[in-house]
């Protein structure tokens, strides 16, 4: 459907105002056949506006097909819209069309979180209540931000994402296409902390000690 004419008010109010066709087309600089296409329209229907239901009908897009797609987005919430828009033999496109502008629905992307029993979620609020009870009377101590990471010897990588181009599969094995790894390589964590009066120097744990709040107090 081509877009409607930019003049269309223009057009219009000069018309009503008495201006002939000819000296409306020599004054805008628009084809005829807008100037009395629009000034036709006007005669017969009063307005100058779009009549309801024109141009070309939706034959993806259809209401079916969005009452088929929130059926199976309620069913199985953790759908791919490409391999949904497969299954439906319509274009990806089409299908986040439908499930954005149509549906309103938004894609989040799964995150992990721990399991917590029924008796670790209420001793955790207790705690919460009793440290911001302590933190509104100035009662709260020394608030530590602190992290802990683990190097090992073992080159890091992601079997997803990690590629060796070769010719054959000999060379790509001389190229590192295999990387050995070891059950227990050597390794070294390294821990540190930050408060308000200053941080941590790194401290390195040797392997085996436990590294629980008595061994990070007696290393401050």
């Amino acid at each position: 459907m081509a877009s409607p004419s930019p003049h269309r008010s223009s057009i219009l109010n000069l018309f009503k105002e008495g201006v002939l066709p000819v000296d409306i087309i020599k004054r805008l600089g628009v084809p005829s056949k807008t100037v009395y296409g629009l000034i036709s329209r006007f005669k017969k229907f009063g307005t100058f506006l779009d009549r309801r239901g024109r141009g070309r009908k939706a034959t993806v897009v259809t209401p079916d097909r969005i009452k088929a797609v929130k059926e199976r987005i309620r069913r199985i919430a953790h759908r791919s819209i490409r391999k949904m828009a497969r299954g439906m033999k319509i274009s990806r496109r089409s299908l986040g069309r439908i499930v954005k502008d149509k549906l309103k629905l938004t894609c989040y992307r799964v995150r992990k979180a721990a399991i917590l029993s029924e008796a670790t979620t209420k001793k955790r609020l207790e705690r919460s209540k009793k440290l911001l009870q302590r933190t509104r009377n100035n009662e709260h101590l020394v608030t530590v931000f602190s992290d802990e990471k683990l190097f090992t010897v073992q080159a890091d990588f992601s079997p997803k994402n990690h590629r060796v181009l070769a010719e054959t599969s000999e060379e790509a094995f001389a190229n590192g296409k295999t990387i050995h790894q070891g059950s227990h390589p050597a390794s070294v964590m390294i821990f540190g902390a930050v408060c308000a009066d200053g941080k941590s120097p790194l401290l390195f744990v040797d392997q085996g000690v436990k590294t629980n709040k008595e061994v990070y107090i007696s290393r401050f």
